[in-house]
């Protein structure tokens, strides 16, 4: 009977200790602070579904490559500096190439974009381009030109940018 009385005994204490541990976690309340909850919204904001529509994923991915395009620009016109272009595709998780005719690397969509670049007539008018490219990427290209000494324009490659759809959906802002 001694053997029954210690082991309720024991049995009792550690649903005590249970019991009290519980009400302990309970009791210290969610208190955050102003700048924790903003940043708990903010993570919920952007882990949110969001729908768009496809002129909006158009527009921004324009915007994306536009901006990424004028930063290469400004920096790397000819498409040369490996080591910049590489970082800039690792930064902004994008694949940043060169487009050249004859390129015998260049795929389907590809081919089909330097033809139209390299057969315009008239290129003062021939701009940037956004294709799909599979189920969930874009391809934005820039022409680049060289200017001949009679003031026409000479196609001699364009700057590629291969966007993924979910980098194109994080940089729109709502």
């Amino acid at each position: 009977m001694a053997m029954t009385s210690a082991k309720s005994t024991f049995t009792f204490s550690m649903r005590f200790y249970i019991f009290l541990s519980f009400l302990t976690l309970c009791s210290c309340g969610g208190s955050l602070s102003s700048d924790q909850r903003k940043k708990i919204r903010a993570n919920m904001e952007a882990k949110s579904i969001k729908k768009i529509s496809d002129v909006e994923l158009t527009e921004a991915a324009f915007n994306y490559g536009r901006s990424l395009a004028k930063t290469i620009e400004l920096k790397d016109k000819s498409l040369t500096n490996q080591t910049f272009l590489d970082s800039l595709s690792k930064a902004f998780e994008v694949q940043i190439f060169s487009m050249r005719p004859k390129d015998s690397f260049l795929r389907g969509v590809e081919k089909k974009i330097i033809e139209a670049y390299a057969s315009g007539g008239d290129l003062s008018g021939v701009g940037d381009d956004l294709q799909k490219m599979g189920t969930d990427s874009l391809i934005y290209t820039k022409p680049l030109f060289i200017e001949r000494p009679d003031g026409s324009l000479e196609f001699t490659q364009a700057l590629g940018i291969k966007i993924s759809r979910k980098q194109v959906i994080l940089s729109i802002k709502q």
